[in-house]
């Protein structure tokens, strides 16, 4: 424990802390969209560690998503992340967080890299304040992603038991990554089929909707390794964070709320469908666009009329 979490543990002291030291306590930000935040934070952070030819230095990575915008700079010594609410944010209190570690083999702390900066700066009452995120529970998980990313970077590994025991496990989501094609794949079709046994009886067009979906999904599973980071992410977060959510929100409804909302819950999955097969028939046309190059790459190199002309 270093000197600034010793102070937190004096209640008494944390009054007399400047702003960015003092531990973040707004309990309006206490809601599903700062944990949407910090959801879509992870997985960014746990994508960059899975990729096996991840760049070592002076890289600087982006991903925009739904009113969020992420960055994470890699230098030799220090790993930086930013996360904003940006202006197509549907968050009431717009924030920016802002946190910088040593890498672990420069500096480390409780077996950490340690921590330079974990600052949070938002709107609120027409003012800007700045809080310090190391210790709240919603952002707990985002530290250990970005050790996780460090000790890829040095070609570690981790072990989530290590983690856990560092820190409480009801405050912590699963770090466990799938780091290949087959793992991934093997992850979103158990997530997908749990989902469709668990509300398929709904009613009939629900049913029918996840059968589609399930379908679509394993065509694009077909020629996973084809699709691009952020298209492998779009395709996880739906399948295992958007479809349940939707799903398990409606059910919990009262049937007024259901029969209102029935509509736009139907228009929805039928929008996840198509989007699937979108990516579907682009993953047909790729592979096709692959086995036409391959036919003309070889008839160059075996057809008769060309061998003739190299003897």
């Amino acid at each position: 424990m270093n000197w600034r979490e010793r102070l937190w543990d004096h209640n008494w002291v944390i009054p007399l802390l400047p702003n960015y030291m003092k531990p973040l306590e707004e309990p309006s930000l206490l809601n599903e969209h700062t944990k949407e935040f910090v959801y879509e934070a992870e997985e960014f952070i746990s994508d960059l560690s899975a990729l096996s030819e991840l760049p070592r230095l002076n890289k600087t990575f982006k991903r925009s998503i739904q009113g969020f915008a992420y960055k994470i700079k890699i230098k030799q010594k220090k790993i930086h992340l930013e996360m904003i609410d940006t202006n197509k944010s549907s968050s009431n209190i717009k924030k920016r967080v802002y946190i910088t570690t040593y890498r672990k083999n420069i500096k480390m702390e409780n077996g950490f890299g340690k921590l330079i900066d974990s600052s949070i700066y938002y709107q609120f009452q027409g003012k800007t304040i700045v809080r310090n995120v190391r210790k709240h529970p919603y952002f707990l998980s985002v530290f250990h992603h970005l050790h996780r990313l460090d000790l890829s970077l040095s070609g570690e590994s981790i072990k989530i038991e290590d983690l856990e025991s560092k820190t409480p496990t009801n405050q912590e989501q699963s770090l466990e990554p799938t780091t290949n094609h087959k793992d991934q794949i093997k992850a979103l079709l158990s997530s997908a089929e749990h989902t469709y046994k668990q509300y398929r009886t709904i009613d009939i067009k629900v049913d029918q909707s996840m059968k589609h979906l399930l379908n679509e999904i394993h065509r694009c599973t077909e020629d996973f390794h084809l699709l691009d980071l952020e298209e492998k992410h779009h395709m996880k977060r739906m399948i295992q964070h958007d479809l349940p959510n939707l799903l398990n929100t409606y059910d919990s409804l009262t049937e007024d709320q259901k029969k209102n909302t029935y509509p736009q819950m139907i228009v929805s999955l039928s929008n996840m469908r198509s989007f699937l097969q979108r990516q579907a028939d682009d993953l047909h046309s790729t592979r096709l666009d692959r086995m036409n190059h391959l036919l003309k790459l070889n008839e160059l190199r075996y057809s008769p009329e060309h061998t003739d002309k190299k003897m």
